[in-house]
């Protein structure tokens, strides 16, 4: 809870100045060099979709909805019904607001819970970069949860970071700016790391694909917009120069990150016999 409060909670008016208009945070997937990032951020959803074989009508749980971007177009484009959970105030406020605007109240259901406490069983599941929050620790807990809510011959579609196999060791036993300084207790892991925790709850390794460029493209726009509205931001109490380093500076080391290949990310089908 303490790895989600510390990020996420810097509030919506500060996240809702840089990011797209469907306030996606997290990579988008371009289809072609110049496509906008509005238009990738819903390719993503749409390939997440797609991968999990999401249907009309289908129950799916979502393990951190953020500000409800997958939840509204999995309601509104395929005719889902949608159950998100979050432990950001603030994303829950806004989630709920946006999908009652947007008429889809009657598909979509946010909870402000965490997702060890839901009930019941789905179609689908989706989690779309909450992993990398939840801790080595409780990386067993998060994939027991998921086969325990998926109904028998259910799939889940994961948007996970990840890091070099080869590099894991090294990073997990040290702390790195991104974990001291932006995310405190996240950890990424790698794919080899993956295989056995998910192979032990139960769920097949489905499919997986791989598009780390397209996380430093997003950045690299993120970044450009962060310094676009920082004239708004600097304005608000909370910012100051030294946050504005901070912030470039994380998006900067992210992108880097990303374009040698070092990490990269993934969209992962997994499925329950």
């Amino acid at each position: 809870r303490k790895n989600i409060h510390a990020h996420y909670d810097l509030g919506n008016d500060f996240y809702r100045a840089w990011l797209d208009p469907s306030m996606t945070y997290s990579s988008a997937r371009f289809a072609e060099a110049g496509q906008s990032l509005e238009a990738a951020q819903e390719r993503k959803y749409a390939e997440l979709a797609r991968l999990m074989d999401l249907k009309p009508g289908m129950s799916v749980l979502e393990i951190g909805c953020g500000w409800g971007g997958f939840a509204e177009y999995a309601a509104r484009e395929i005719g889902a019904h949608v159950t998100g959970v979050t432990i950001s105030q603030e994303q829950f406020d806004f989630a709920q607001k946006r999908l009652n605007q947007a008429g889809l109240s009657d598909r979509t259901d946010i909870r402000l819970m965490d997702y060890r406490d839901v009930q019941g069983q789905f179609d689908r599941v989706a989690s779309i970069e909450m992993f990398e929050a939840v801790g080595q620790a409780y990386w067993p807990t998060y994939f027991d949860k998921i086969h325990q809510v998926l109904k028998p011959g259910g799939r889940a579609g994961l948007q996970i970071i990840t890091i070099q196999d080869a590099l894991f060791e090294e990073y997990a036993f040290r702390t790195d700016f991104i974990q001291k300084y932006v995310f405190p207790g996240g950890m990424l892991p790698s794919e080899e790391r993956l295989r056995p925790v998910i192979a032990a709850a139960g769920l097949d390794w489905q499919s997986v694909e791989r598009f780390g460029i397209d996380y430093a493209d997003t950045l690299k726009q993120w970044d450009e917009r962060f310094q676009a509205a920082w004239p708004q931001l600097e304005k608000l109490a909370t910012f100051d120069v030294r946050f504005w380093r901070l912030w470039r500076f994380y998006l900067g080391y992210c992108e880097a990150g990303f374009r040698t290949r070092r990490t990269d990310v993934i969209q992962l089908s997994l499925g329950r016999d």
